[in-house]
């Protein structure tokens, strides 16, 4: 059965929702949005430890995650955001020193970031009560904060269809029709349809589901096909985030995003376990110089931590108790006391989609007339999620950014290591 959308978005994580709701609310019709996981069990954004921060090093990703953290704090209550900050500990005098260099371009685009000696660490934040004279310097970013990832982006999503947006459970593409078209600018291809397959439904988000099994193999298993569709299409959007490459390679393009599995635990701390004058309450997110980092999650803390040679791949198994214990407990037990007899309750693993510089990818595809890109922002979805929305749809409509140039994200900067834009605080 052949049908249209006059703008496709393939990828209903919190970008492409937010790319959806964007330009519906610039009065643009026909956006249809179709994603094999709609209600977020695998995505990126929604598994994450709903941390944002604009305290980056590169303008083009403090702009657009400051403007994403405005649009957080004026929805703030809806959104579950909470600018408790975030406090960032060094023990690389060079890096450190670097921090403080980045501070006056982080200052300049008004975040307000503060120097803080060990003194001032152990003054304003006795859980940290352990090992501080490794620490050589701090900074604390405090319009950074919380915020709940899902709120997010059923916000957007809400929005989005309230404006006429349709969004397609259960769809994933296995194919495109891409055509050459020749004019005065030259040679140039286009994205005339994509094909979709609708899975069946069932069990499709249990540990062993159909869901899991197609992201993880990237093919639909024979009887799970409820039906296939081709859906024409003006103007295409891949916003798949880790499986963005899985898209590019089937319109033949060459993605330089690799998908890298991050786990994070739920850990249980009885009160009577705090050291004296500890409280939990209030705190925003702690980076450790160890690369771990936490922050309060209801009654638990939540903590996290990138092992660094985790190797590429698809993979959604928690490593449970041995990650807690060998990850994350010793880190925590070593910067505070409080985490002594800390417990394991529960956890999870995600991806990031990663790039070479570690910054997202935004744009229009070169040598296409018609296929855009929003995805692999490394661990920063969610926090730039409404600029990039308000941008990419900015661009669609128009032909250009307006208030935040993504320029600097094109996938061309690849090719020119020059123009790479080189992130070194993700975590």
């Amino acid at each position: 059965m052949a049908e249209r959308a006059d703008v496709l978005i393939v990828g209903g994580g919190v970008v492409g929702t937010a790319v959806a709701w964007a330009l519906a609310d610039r009065g643009v019709t026909g956006i249809v949005v179709v994603d094999l996981d709609l209600a977020g069990v695998y995505a990126s954004s929604e598994l994450n430890a709903g941390g944002v921060r604009a305290t980056w090093w590169q303008p083009v990703n403090i702009q657009s995650c400051r403007a994403t953290l405005d649009f957080f704090r004026d929805h703030a209550d809806a959104l579950g955001f909470r600018p408790r900050g975030y406090l960032w500990l060094y023990s690389d005098p060079n890096l450190y020193a670097q921090a403080i260099e980045k501070r006056k371009l982080q200052n300049d685009l008004g975040l307000a970031v503060e120097l803080l000696s060990t003194l001032d660490v152990a003054e304003r934040f006795p859980i940290l009560d352990r090992g501080l004279d490794e620490i050589v310097g701090a900074t604390f970013s405090p319009r950074d904060g919380l915020v709940n990832p899902n709120a997010v982006r059923a916000w957007y999503r809400s929005e989005a269809e309230r404006l006429g947006v349709v969004f397609r459970n259960r769809h994933y593409v296995t194919g495109a029709v891409t055509q050459r078209i020749s004019g005065s600018a030259g040679s140039r291809r286009r994205v005339s349809a994509v094909d979709v397959i609708e899975v069946e439904r069932g069990e499709l988000a249990d540990t062993g589901g159909t869901v899991r099994e197609i992201l993880t193999s990237h093919r639909v298993p024979i009887g799970k096909q409820a039906g296939e569709t081709r859906l024409a299409c003006d103007v295409v959007v891949n916003c798949l985030g880790a499986w963005s490459p899985i898209f590019s390679a089937k319109i033949g393009v060459s993605d330089v995003t690799e998908p890298v599995r991050r786990q994070i635990s739920l850990v249980d701390v009885h009160p009577e376990d705090l050291a004296p004058g500890v409280s939990l309450e209030g705190l925003g997110m702690i980076v450790d110089a160890s690369g771990l980092y936490f922050h309060p999650e209801g009654a638990h803390v939540l903590a996290g931590f990138s092992v660094p040679d985790e190797a590429p791949g698809f993979d959604f198994d928690y490593d449970g108790n041995d990650f807690f214990e060998n990850q994350i407990w010793q880190r925590l037990a070593h910067r505070s006391s409080s985490f002594e007899r800390c417990g394991h309750v529960r956890g999870w693993a995600g991806l990031y989609a990663v790039t070479r510089d570690c910054s997202g990818i935004a744009g229009k595809v070169d040598g296409f007339e018609n296929l855009f890109e929003a995805h692999s922002f490394t661990g920063r979805g969610v926090m730039q999620s409404y600029a990039v929305g308000r941008e990419m749809a900015a661009l669609i409509a128009t032909g250009r950014f307006e208030t935040c140039d993504l320029g600097a994200l094109t996938r061309e900067r690849f090719g020119e290591p020059d123009r790479w834009v080189r992130e070194e605080l993700h975590i």
